[in-house]
């Protein structure tokens, strides 16, 4: 019998802003076989005032409420598995990912002495996406 299938949408309730912790609280909480729909968001206010993509509804609300921590990355979770405890090896299967904007972004950070030769500034690029099968 398959599992229940949840839906973690992207909000500033379930997403934090520019770092990874094992610490967080899980935003929501599956049992082993369940299936979970997972939403994100990608791309600060600095990517965004460049950026001529529609952005999603999710956007403004997220920048209103949350500041980035460490880095630029947009993360939706965690997500807890009913019964695991730490040190329990889990399997997840990514079934399929759709896209939810036309449009990504790409950074060039110089952070390595080789890096720096290359790309001696940051800079990033809006790029367009397209799906296919």
């Amino acid at each position: 019998m398959p599992g229940a299938h949840h839906h973690l949408s992207a909000s500033a309730e379930t997403i934090h802003w520019g770092f990874f912790d094992a610490q967080l609280p899980p935003v929501r909480t599956v049992r082993s076989g369940d299936t979970i729909t997972i939403d994100t968001i990608s791309g600060g206010p600095e990517i965004l005032k460049d950026c001529s993509y529609a952005i999603l509804p999710e956007h403004p609300a997220v920048f209103e409420a949350l500041t980035p921590r460490l880095g630029l990355h947009i993360l939706t979770g965690p997500v807890a598995v009913e019964g695991a405890v730490p040190g329990d090896m889990l399997e997840v299967q990514i079934e399929k990912i759709e896209l939810r904007q036309d449009w990504g972004w790409n950074l060039i950070k110089p952070s390595s002495a080789r890096c720096r030769r290359t790309f001696p500034s940051i800079d990033w690029c809006i790029c367009r996406l397209t799906a296919s099968e």
